[in-house]
């Protein structure tokens, strides 16, 4: 059962992963993070939560750096994929 979405989330993780944090927390439960803002959007499924992303990503675009050079000291809901 795993397969099923594990694909959609290595896909996710793939194109996303460097602006969000992304999890799968079983079926029906996809849920994505800002690095930045530690914003978090949850979906029902992958699809949804993709255009969750690309409509959040294109009214604010997601910052690759802090401004410091240093990781944002800020605490996340979210362990880092890996």
């Amino acid at each position: 059962m795993e397969s099923d979405w594990a694909a959609d989330l290595d896909d996710l993780r793939w194109h996303w992963g460097d602006a969000y944090l992304i999890h799968c927390f079983g079926l029906g439960r996809w849920v994505a993070q800002r690095r930045d803002s530690h914003g978090t959007m949850s979906a029902e499924g992958p699809e949804e939560l993709r255009s969750l992303i690309t409509a959040d990503y294109a009214a604010h675009p997601v910052s690759r750096a802090t401004g410091t050079g240093t990781p944002d000291p800020r605490p996340c809901r979210f362990l880092p994929e890996g």
